[in-house]
């Protein structure tokens, strides 16, 4: 009976086993069933931004802020100190050409222009008593001549003693002499007159400074003085702008200037309306800044909405091309050897390409290289270190 123990214990075992390993080898078979089922790893497509080249026009512009000024502008100052006496207009009045602005006290001056007068009037009485001198004289010394040579005469027949003749000669010479003394003196008197004249029209001239007038028909822009204040040279009074046209003025840096150039349509903007003008005038030099100034005239409806001092974004139009290929400006990328370049998606793939950037104009750019309709890559969130020849992508818009 033990033998019989130890077969039925051996036979447990086996079959214990036996349904181990049947287990096993279906659970092997399971898991490879499930491994046939799972999908094969591979490289997700890189996913890139793509725009469509197309065919268009370019207006190539560069865009500066010009502020309005006047066509001319005058700054009304004073060639003397003085006291101002009236102020005849305030900002914002129309005045015309000619029309006085600002009077000075001249009490002073018409003091001096009086006392002037006077001395010309007191020397021209005293010519006119020397002229009667001269007169009185020049018959005198008519006179002593006709005695001088008769005495001569009779001396020399004996009739009068000489000593005599020489007497009458002497009184000729004498009266000679106050003859140009006198002539001398009016000649004085007389330029003394003529220096006095010039003293008076020195004096009216300096007169018409206490008046200031409008050197042209304008508006006044500003007005710095009330009566009673000091005036002096150098000091401005008042400022009158001539509005019959208006300039849009702005500088042009120094690496701009070799596109930019007189005669050039630049384009600004009023009240949301879009305006087209010409640059007109741009100054021969630089300035401290290294920038010329640049003025576009107005005239007529071209002003219509704008104000002085007001600051207006302008473009310059440096180039039209029509018919060009058109792709977005975050499409370019500088090459390893210099140029530029873009990646063109074909057939899931890119394909990079040098292209040659004929103009741009904001957030588009002209190119040759790429045919209208081809997708180019636009900037993407992982940027272009990623992107390679080749590589597979995959396309959103």
């Amino acid at each position: 009976m033990r033998w019989v123990k130890r077969i039925l214990r051996v036979l447990l075992v086996l079959a214990v086993l036996a349904g181990l390993g049947v287990g096993a080898r279906a659970l092997v078979l399971r898991k490879r069933a499930q491994l046939a089922r799972a999908p094969r790893f591979a490289t997700r497509p890189m996913t890139v931004r793509v725009a469509a080249a197309r065919l268009g026009d370019l207006t190539e512009t560069i865009g500066y802020l010009a502020v309005v000024e006047p066509i001319r502008e005058a700054v009304i100052s004073p060639r003397l100190t003085a006291t101002v006496l009236k102020v005849l207009h305030d900002e914002g009045d129309r005045v015309k050409a000619g029309e006085v602005l600002v009077e000075l006290d001249c009490k002073e001056i018409e003091d001096d222009i009086a006392s002037v007068e006077a001395q010309i009037a007191q020397a021209e009485a005293d010519l006119a008593a020397n002229e009667a001198t001269i007169k009185s004289l020049e018959d005198s010394v008519a006179y002593w001549r006709r005695e001088a040579q008769r005495d001569r005469t009779l001396a020399a027949r004996g009739t009068i003693p000489k000593a005599e003749a020489e007497a009458t000669a002497e009184k000729a010479n004498e009266f000679e002499g106050r003859l140009a003394a006198a002539r001398k003196k009016s000649q004085s008197i007389r330029h003394l007159i003529e220096s006095l004249k010039k003293r008076k029209e020195q004096l009216k001239t300096k007169l018409g400074y206490c008046t200031l007038r409008s050197p042209y028909s304008g508006v006044v822009r500003w007005r710095k003085v009330d009566p009673g204040d000091l005036a002096a040279p150098g000091t401005s009074l008042m400022v009158v702008a001539d509005r019959t046209a208006l300039k849009l003025a702005f500088d042009v840096p120094q690496q701009d200037l070799a596109r930019v150039r007189e005669g050039l349509p630049v384009v600004y903007e009023v009240n949301g309306r879009r305006r087209e003008a010409t640059l007109t005038h741009m100054f021969p030099s630089l300035n401290a800044a290294r920038m010329v100034r640049s003025e576009v005239v107005l005239r007529g409806e071209a002003m219509r909405g704008l104000s002085c001092g007001q600051y207006v974004p302008v473009s310059v139009v440096v180039s039209r091309r029509k018919g060009v290929v058109l792709i977005p400006a975050s499409a370019l990328i500088e090459g390893p050897q210099g140029g530029e370049h873009v990646f063109v998606v074909e057939t899931g793939q890119l394909e990079p390409r040098a292209v040659k950037v004929l103009g741009s104009n904001g957030d588009e750019v002209a190119v040759e290289g790429v045919k209208p309709g081809e997708q180019v890559v636009t900037n993407t969130f992982l940027g272009w270190a990623r992107l390679a020849g080749g590589k597979k992508v995959e396309v959103i818009r």
